[in-house]
């Protein structure tokens, strides 16, 4: 394990936790958005992350424990809902069919706000683990031989 792996880590952590806050933001930004019943609705955006393995070919005793760890995680793309999407009956909107139905977007609010408050905690603790390597660096640099 190299001396700056936990910010190394903790930074594609927080790469992954911006990446889902967008789609979230995303999401509920076009929740609202119909089209006409022959279109395809606004299709979710969900983040499919991975973790990343060790890159080390590390030997001797504790080489299983640090390939174990792992080098943080990676957004390896971004994965898309239906666009079937909700069939809404408004008559008033232009974009209605002879049966006054349009299509909507399916996306549930109270899932992408749980969503958010998960990658909002993931974003948190990742700076918090910057912020504590940062500290013990410094109390390292402090000490004196």
């Amino acid at each position: 394990m190299g001396l700056f792996d936990p910010i190394s880590s903790a930074l594609s952590g927080v790469d992954v936790s911006q990446t889902w806050m967008n789609a979230i933001s995303d999401n509920i930004a076009n929740m609202n958005d119909v089209t006409s019943t022959s279109q395809g609705a606004y299709q979710a955006r969900y983040v499919v992350a991975t973790s990343v393995p060790t890159q080390s070919v590390a030997t001797g005793p504790g080489a299983a424990a640090t390939q174990a760890i792992g080098s943080g995680t990676a957004v390896v793309g971004i994965a898309l809902g239906s666009p079937q999407g909700v069939a809404v009956y408004d008559p008033t909107n232009p974009l209605a069919d002879k049966q006054g139905m349009v299509r909507a977007a399916n996306v549930d609010l109270g899932q992408q706000m749980t969503s958010m408050l998960l990658a909002e905690r993931g974003y948190q603790a990742n700076l918090a683990v910057i912020s504590q390597a940062e500290g013990a660096y410094q109390a390292a640099l402090g000490l004196k031989a």
